[in-house]
């Protein structure tokens, strides 16, 4: 009877270095990949905004919103927008002149860092692609 030949690599060394492998992968993953610069932000609570405006005043937030019309431009203070987010609500915006001449087009999908203001408006501070 012959014997058999033990494999020549043993499957403990295999699995170290599938693991090696996705370990790089990984890595390389959270590296290079795309990171969002405002995931420290609480999601903007639209419901709570829509019933009372006021009780989220100073607080701070990240808004994804897709861009609906401009109601009102002015030099002295920015554009006043309309953004839909989610289910279709809609949300006064205001895109504050200090943010320069930001290109913000009409079904335009973006991520905002805002501010709610003492008088329950919405103030951009950042705005982001996606």
């Amino acid at each position: 009877m012959s014997r058999r030949t033990k494999a020549s690599v043993a499957p403990t060394k295999t699995l170290a270095s599938v693991g090696g492998v996705l370990a790089l992968m990984l890595g390389g993953y959270l590296l290079l990949g795309k990171s969002d610069p405002f995931r420290t932000l609480s999601v903007f609570p639209t419901k709570e905004y829509l019933e009372n405006a006021n009780s989220l005043s100073g607080n701070t937030y990240k808004l994804e919103a897709t861009v609906d019309k401009t109601l009102e431009a002015s030099k002295e203070h920015g554009r006043l927008i309309a953004v839909e987010v989610g289910a279709g609500d809609m949300l006064p915006l205001l895109v504050p002149q200090s943010l320069g001449n930001l290109n913000v087009d009409r079904n335009q999908k973006l991520v905002f860092k805002v501010q709610v203001a003492d008088n329950g408006l919405i103030t951009a501070s950042e705005i982001r692609k996606p």
